[in-house]
């Protein structure tokens, strides 16, 4: 499909079927949004293109800001979007880098679908982001370090249900978001920055047991391998667009119903 094609619902079993040859990748973020279309195996057909995100966007803006984007991209017969917020059943619960009163109770995966014309398939951004790098064994936790903290746990490959740990409570800071996110960079300077970001590893450690995490997001770059802890790997950014060829998995696809 094009953006702007006729409207194309399919019956969720007939999705759960599903194995698009290309797809539409989208990573909005609370700073850009990019694009790229992928082939099955997550592997990009075109350059990555982006742009900035509107501030203030609702979902009806922010679709047609997509539509200009991905215009020269070509075709495509399905759609994965990774999101900034909390999402349950499609619909978006909370979008706090975005402005949460303009999407929440958004079902940003009908939308898309209606508007550019396939079935669509929409995750949280950190999920998506996950399912781009990890290795598919054991626990793995991919942590994002952008506008806030994104964090996505997954067991042998398979994403657990959504958790918000960017919004949990830090301690020092009213959440995770306000302790290792970009105003907290800007904030407290880089060397106390990182110490925070450290701290929350080992209170992620603690908490999942992981076996691998991933450090990711525009800020990870601000680290170098040998500063962080045994275990602990960073992670290309590039990976989120990736991750969307996996979103059309029948295992991920049933985990994240």
């Amino acid at each position: 499909m094009t953006p702007g094609g006729p409207p194309a619902f399919l019956g969720e079993e007939m999705k759960a079927e599903m194995h698009p040859e290309r797809i539409l990748s989208i990573d909005i973020g609370g700073t850009s949004v990019k694009a790229a279309v992928l082939n099955a195996a997550g592997e990009m057909l075109a350059p990555v293109r982006r742009c900035p995100t509107p501030r203030g966007s609702t979902p009806v803006t922010l679709l047609e800001e997509i539509v200009a984007l991905v215009a020269p991209l070509g075709e495509f017969d399905a759609m994965s979007i990774g999101f900034p917020g909390a999402i349950k059943r499609n619909v978006i619960l909370t979008a706090p880098n975005l402005g949460t009163a303009n999407w929440q109770g958004t079902d940003l995966a009908a939308m898309a679908s209606q508007r550019f014309g396939c079935p669509v398939r929409l995750s949280n951004d950190a999920t998506m982001h996950g399912l781009g790098v990890i290795a598919g064994e054991g626990i793995e936790v991919v942590l994002t370090l952008g506008t806030g903290m994104g964090f996505a746990l997954f067991r042998d490959g398979v994403p657990a249900p959504q958790i918000e740990l960017g919004r949990h409570v830090a301690g020092e800071a009213p959440s995770y978001d306000d302790f290792v996110g970009d105003a907290a960079l800007k904030r407290s300077g880089e060397a106390r920055w990182k110490a925070h970001v450290l701290e929350t590893l080992r209170r992620v450690r603690d908490l999942v047991n992981f076996d691998t995490l991933y450090l990711g997001g525009g800020n990870a770059r601000l680290f170098t391998p040998d500063e962080l802890p045994g275990g602990v790997k960073l992670a290309m950014n590039e990976a989120a667009l990736a991750g969307g060829a996996k979103l059309w998995r029948d295992d991920v696809s049933l985990a994240l119903k």
